[in-house]
């Protein structure tokens, strides 16, 4: 059988957090990597040269030399079966023909909501996606929720465009260095807490979360906290203003950036992990939780239902005092985890699903 030859687009790795789409273009390519009917190649690591701490100077660079010029020579030149494009938007100067251009969408949450991003990120993004969706030939997704949300979305566009998935997995569990104390005390986090893990932004419904926290507080007179581990994104400034006007300073804690092994310790001693996003492909951090076997509160949305079943306890994300009484729940009795049912997640069995893809497309 004749390799198939492909291009890989590997620049979400340029990327200082390493969650959620780099942990995803990482471990499908080495588990891609791995199959020897394939020649894996990966694209031009652009922020060698060009710093990503001056993000909007590498991303006119990227853009302009990276996208529209680099990768379509590099393609027509090199010959390649396959082109694997990572970051939603595939818009060269020219598209090779004997090139099958596989894009790979997370979610079209931007297409779907208003609020989630600033209006001028959104309006450019929803320019810029059928121009990607027109130079591709295959459209990859991470659920079969968010496939069904793609295929809708390209009916109301006129399109027609095959739509695949394949599920997708964690990073291993690692043993770490770090001890519970030294973590606790560096963001001051007392006994019990209860865990967040992504980016401070509309999407993750924090405001929300926020407001059921505080009735929780006063439902209950317990000493628990609320952690935010991760970087402050946009459109949050609400937030941190009801934390303000409620006193709740001292309750909610947000740790910015945490490092691989302060995630674990984090997500080790929780007392439960809370993820009521308003929309998600998929959810990673949910399943890093279960995998530790973390009690979890999550939206009552279909991608979640259709990831984690009866692994987790659901909850009305767009309600704070339903959210807030689920909060009691996930505490007093949580729902029992079935390691077992969670083995349906695994890069090996995502690459083998996309090579099957590939191979009978």
């Amino acid at each position: 059988m004749k390799k198939l030859k492909i291009l890989f687009d590997y620049t979400p790795l340029c990327r200082e957090s390493k969650t959620g789409i780099p942990v995803f273009v990482k471990n499908l390519y080495e588990a891609l990597e791995k199959h020897d009917t394939l020649q894996m190649e990966k694209t031009f690591s652009f922020c060698k040269y060009i710093s990503t701490k001056h993000w909007k100077v590498y991303r006119f660079f990227e853009q302009v030399l990276y996208h529209n010029l680099y990768l379509p020579f590099k393609l027509y030149f090199g010959k390649y079966d396959v082109y694997v494009e990572n970051q939603y938007m595939f818009i060269p100067l020219f598209k090779p023909k004997n090139t099958l251009v596989v894009t790979v969408l997370y979610d079209i949450a931007l297409a779907l909501y208003d609020d989630l991003q600033t209006k001028e990120h959104t309006d450019k993004w929803r320019k810029n996606l059928p121009k990607s969706i027109h130079n591709s030939d295959i459209l990859l997704t991470i659920s079969k929720s968010s496939k069904v949300d793609i295929e809708k979305y390209l009916v109301s566009m006129h399109q027609d465009k095959t739509v695949e998935y394949i599920y997708i997995d964690t990073d291993e569990v690692q043993q770490t260095a770090h001890d519970k104390q030294s973590v606790m005390h560096k963001y001051g986090i007392r006994s019990h807490y209860f865990l967040f893990l992504g980016t401070l932004e509309p999407r993750k419904n924090p405001l929300n979360l926020v407001k059921a926290f505080h009735l929780f507080k006063q439902q209950t007179n317990s000493d628990i906290q609320l952690v935010y581990a991760g970087k402050k994104g946009w459109l949050y400034h609400d937030v941190l203003t009801y934390i303000k006007e409620h006193k709740l300073e001292n309750d909610v804690i947000f740790t910015g950036f945490v490092s691989d092994e302060e995630k674990e310790i984090l997500l080790q001693y929780t007392d439960a992990f809370l993820f009521l996003s308003l929309y998600e492909g998929f959810g990673i951090p949910i399943l890093e939780a279960l995998r530790r076997d973390v009690p979890c509160l999550v939206s009552d949305i279909a991608v979640f239902h259709e990831l984690f079943s009866e692994n987790v306890c659901y909850t009305n994300h767009e309600k704070p005092e339903e959210i807030a009484l689920s909060m009691q729940k996930i505490l007093n009795t949580p729902p029992k985890i079935d390691i077992h049912s969670l083995e349906k997640f695994s890069w090996e069995a995502s690459a083998n699903q996309f090579v099957d893809i590939l191979r009978h497309r």
